[in-house]
């Protein structure tokens, strides 16, 4: 998309199942919570795989007993997002964050992502986009981009969409949320950990903002973009995975 056109929006996102890859517990709320709402009372099938452990955000806390209540908090989340006729699953890989292991030690972690994408089959796949500001956000998204790489082109998700939790990103797509953002709110305020208000009033602000191109009645939207986007810098593989991933 060329920066003079706008982006396309979209009342309700494509059908089918899909798979969120989620750097920390609550980031796929805040990137993409309302879609996933969308997506969940379509009835498509929902599965967030959340790629860090999210322990290093309750600093008061011994690493176990964070690592649970982010899990927690999450799963309550997931619940907040479902409908009646689908709910959301997660999986948790528990990388400690900040972590910086060897290419060797990436390339195994981007390998079990291949893996999950294959067992899974997605038509969908939601994804923090490459340029974001968030260090660990950016080594998912790299091991995303490697993890692709190892799939049978035949065997790859039809959609793979990049969305923004700590940089804006130039968005291709608008899913309007608007109808489903009480759904949101309830998400973004299972994240009690989080300071739940400030992450609240973050991320009900970024999706007004992006409200911009919709009509006057449509309140809330949140942006997306191809993965990896034509404009973002040259990825860089940064190593994101430990040798062992918890049990």
């Amino acid at each position: 998309m060329s920066p003079l056109e706008s982006p396309r929006c979209l009342s309700a996102p494509v059908r089918g199942s899909v798979l969120v890859l989620a750097p920390h517990p609550d980031d796929e709320v805040i990137g993409v919570g309302g879609t996933l709402a969308l997506h969940a009372r379509q009835g498509d099938r929902v599965h967030v795989v959340v790629a860090f452990d999210g322990a290093a955000g309750v600093p008061a806390m011994a690493p176990e007993s964070a690592r649970d209540l982010r899990c927690r908090e999450a799963l309550a989340g997931g619940r907040a997002l479902s409908s009646a006729t689908s709910a959301l699953t997660h999986q948790f890989l528990e990388f400690p964050e900040g972590h910086e292991p060897t290419d060797a030690q990436f390339r195994r972690g981007a390998a079990l992502l291949a893996r999950i994408l294959m067992e899974r089959r997605p038509t969908s796949v939601y994804a923090p986009w490459p340029g974001d500001a968030h260090r660990d956000h950016r080594s998912l998204a790299s091991a995303l981009t490697f993890a692709l790489e190892l799939i049978p082109v035949h065997q790859r998700p039809r959609h793979v969409w990049g969305f923004e939790v700590w940089s804006t990103l130039e968005a291709s797509i608008l899913v309007d949320v608007t109808p489903v953002m009480e759904m949101k709110r309830a998400a973004l305020a299972c994240h009690a950990s989080q300071g739940s208000d400030e992450l609240t009033h973050r991320a009900l602000g970024l999706a007004a903002w992006r409200s911009a191109h919709l009509d006057q009645d449509q309140r809330y939207a949140e942006a997306l973009c191809p993965f990896p986007p034509a404009s973002s810098p040259e990825l860089n593989p940064v190593p994101a995975f430990p040798p062992e991933q918890r049990a």
